[in-house]
């Protein structure tokens, strides 16, 4: 016991050296900004990575992104996946094809820079629940099973993230 209580003294004795003589409030200071500059980069580069879903205005874009997302559920989307939401796409939008092709680019890139689908339809579903009725609703969470009917069914992924979907934008239901 004594020997702990000498331990214990020992230990104070260069705490309270470290701290008056040495620079231990220059290193907790450097730590301490070393942590809010990390988390303020955190910050930067998640807000960086949301700035192409956020910057959508068109309902019919936004509907585009998580078709994407939904076929990215099984792996890089197929020719066969992408000829679905350009499909599901020229019913929704009566541009021409050269515009849906522009509009498409734009999908792709907001989808890629998305961290993961919840984050995706986190950002989204203000804008969709904000602009869409509740038939056009209805009408994207069919265009979203019909992505995931392509190659023989949905998966459990594609079924999570059209139920999330579901729940994001559902309000008045």
């Amino acid at each position: 016991m004594p020997i702990l209580i000498a331990l214990a003294g020992a230990l104070a004795t260069g705490l309270i050296t470290w701290i008056r003589y040495g620079d231990a409030l220059a290193h907790l200071d450097h730590a301490l900004s070393d942590w809010r500059k990390g988390r303020r980069r955190r910050a930067g580069d998640r807000q960086l990575r949301t700035a192409p879903l956020n910057a959508l205005r068109d309902p019919a874009d936004a509907a585009g992104v998580l078709m994407w997302l939904v076929a990215r559920q099984r792996g890089l989307p197929t020719p066969e996946q992408e000829a679905e939401i350009l499909a599901q796409m020229r019913d929704v939008t009566e541009s021409a094809e050269d515009d849906l092709m522009i509009r498409m680019a734009v999908i792709r890139h907001a989808a890629d820079r998305a961290p993961d689908a919840s984050v995706a339809i986190a950002s989204l579903a203000p804008l969709l629940r904000d602009r869409l009725t509740r038939t056009e609703r209805g009408d994207l969470l069919r265009m979203l099973q019909a992505v995931a009917q392509v190659h023989g069914g949905p998966t459990e992924a594609q079924e999570r993230v059209v139920a999330e979907v579901r729940r994001a934008i559902q309000g008045d239901w």
